[in-house]
């Protein structure tokens, strides 16, 4: 046994080792955003053939691809596949793929559920989708959705990404600020793959204010952690060593922007929306004004009234949506209509919908994911997100569109339901409910209340509103009164919850993830806790 352990020690230091070589090659050639805009063009123009290429090798090519067996299925043989794909353009062939059955839901894609076609059958292994190739390092979703499943990256797919953020760095005029980083350490996702991608374009990073997650992390992924920032240092134009805060000890990052402005410096923090939330409200309290900060907030629907906590305390904020695996599905407009305005990252992905029907008889247009490039984690081709959005092509004038990405997406929600006594409620609903009416009814604000779907002793489901204990004085008659009103407004058979006492109040702090992020619903079971998280991570 100890022998297998010090084999396995051996194996681990071999590996992080390993990431050194390909690490300072990386970030050797920095991109500029001259190449950027390039590269992006040249990918836009390429999408069809790098599409075709990637299905005649990686489904076509491979005998156990699941999406080969969708193919067959549909009686689609790769002739047929490219005719349409020159014959009617990409999105619509892929459109009418998923009309004939060949897309992936979510719980498909992550092996939850057989796919079922028809007199097809059969189930997504772990391993069957996996695309990336290369030296890489391991990240795993915080587990909010489902419990964490690692994802290997690449550095070739860190410098496929590196594109789009200089052209969205160029929208908002990112490049001259100070940035810091508010997002946990390896094996999450956030914090590592967006600091690198920086590095890679020159971007100096002064501050990473790392969220400590008890079992989150591991011994090897924290020396991961900080070999890779050794490296970075040494060999990129600035790069931060980790340090730890809790959740509710954001000060620093208040007292940080509040030295950026004293050295005459606009600021940029990248972080979950909640977190910068958070730190606005904090700044709020402080009396410390956030003129000149911007906040790239990713991980969650950016609300308005997310957005108005934000500028009421002087600072403003864009988006980056990103899905499982690091793959940033679209960034933050110029000239956005709404506060989550983004264009679609289109040189990496092709986004389309495709209306099906839940179980209960529901309809919803899922969002369909299909990655471009073969550096990418896995293949996705008509995977869902597990969310709905609206989408269309504008002309908006700012820098990414300029670039060529015109499609936009905007409010985007999961599709998810919560269920009680055998009834069930669109939790998509709930945002303007916890962030708007409850604070503007009762004090507090965005992140101080939360649904929680949870089960008391007896077994029964309850569905409980947490209330933050630094919000005032109010009954909890009162606020349970006023959560009947609502879900009763907003369903009818809410009205049964109500008289099965399935709802009740309690005070404390709401459950945040391990990214900070505090969604208006957290459903918590017997023996695991998992957020219903409208980014819908794949992984």
């Amino acid at each position: 046994m100890r022998l297998t352990r010090l084999k396995d020690y051996s194996n681990s230091l071999k590996e992080s080792f390993g990431l050194i070589a390909p690490l300072r090659a990386f970030l050797r050639n920095r991109l500029t955003l001259q190449a950027a805009l390039g590269e992006i063009r040249r990918a836009l123009d390429q999408r069809e053939e790098n599409f075709l290429r990637l299905a005649k090798e990686r489904i076509y090519g491979a005998s156990r691809s699941p999406y080969l067996a969708l193919f067959r299925h549909a009686g689609c043989t790769y002739a047929d596949l490219e005719a349409r794909v020159r014959g009617r353009g990409l999105e619509n062939t892929l459109q009418r793929l998923a009309a004939e059955g060949i897309y992936l839901t979510s719980d498909e894609f992550k092996g939850k559920k057989e796919v079922v076609r028809g007199g097809l059958s059969f189930a997504v292994r772990p391993g069957d989708l996996a695309l990336a190739s290369g030296p890489s390092f391991t990240i795993q979703s915080s587990g909010t959705t489902n419990a964490p499943m690692p994802t290997n990256v690449s550095f070739d797919w860190l410098a496929a990404r590196a594109p789009i953020v200089a052209v969205f760095f160029a929208t908002h005029d990112l490049f001259s600020c100070l940035h810091a980083m508010y997002d946990s350490i390896l094996p999450a996702s956030g914090g590592m793959n967006n600091l690198l991608v920086y590095d890679k374009l020159g971007v100096a990073t002064e501050r990473w204010f790392a969220r400590a997650v008890p079992g989150y992390s591991n011994r090897h992924q924290t020396f991961n952690t900080y070999l890779m920032a050794i490296v970075a240092k040494a060999w990129g134009p600035g790069f931060p060593m980790p340090e730890f805060i809790e959740i509710a000890g954001v000060d620093g990052v208040v007292r940080w922007i509040a030295e950026s402005r004293r050295r005459r410096k606009r600021c940029c923090v990248t972080t979950a929306a909640s977190n910068a939330v958070r730190i606005a409200r904090k700044a709020l309290e402080m009396g410390v004004a956030l003129e000149g900060a911007t906040f790239i907030c990713s991980g969650e629907p950016l609300t308005e009234a997310k957005r108005d906590i934000i500028a009421r305390a002087g600072g403003r904020a864009t988006v980056r949506c990103t899905i499982g695996g690091g793959v940033n599905l679209a960034f933050g407009c110029g000239y956005p209509v709404s506060p989550d305005d983004a264009h679609v990252n289109e040189s990496l992905l092709a986004l389309v919908s495709h209306r099906r029907t839940l179980p209960g008889g529901s309809v919803v247009e899922p969002l369909l994911m299909t990655v471009l490039h073969p550096a990418a984690p896995r293949l996705l081709l008509n995977v869902e997100s597990g969310d709905y959005a609206m989408h269309q092509r504008r002309n908006c004038g700012c820098v990414l569109e300029r670039a060529g990405l015109g499609l936009h997406i905007s409010g985007m929600r999961s599709f998810e339901k919560f269920t009680s006594e055998g009834m069930n409620y669109n939790y998509a609903e709930l945002y303007d409910l916890v962030e708007k009416t409850l604070p503007a009814e009762f004090g507090g604000g965005p992140g101080d209340y939360q649904l929680c779907e949870e089960e008391d002793e007896n077994g029964q489901t309850k569905i409980t509103l947490v209330v933050h204990p630094a919000v005032g004085r109010v009954s909890d008659e009162v606020l349970l009164r006023r959560l009947q009103t609502a879900l009763v407004e907003g369903a009818w058979h809410a009205r049964f919850w109500r008289d099965a006492g399935t709802l009740r109040v309690r005070r404390e702090a709401p459950h945040a993830s391990a990214r900070g992020k505090i969604l208006p619903l957290h459903i918590a079971g017997r023996s695991a806790r998992l957020d219903t998280d409208c980014s819908r991570k794949l992984d």
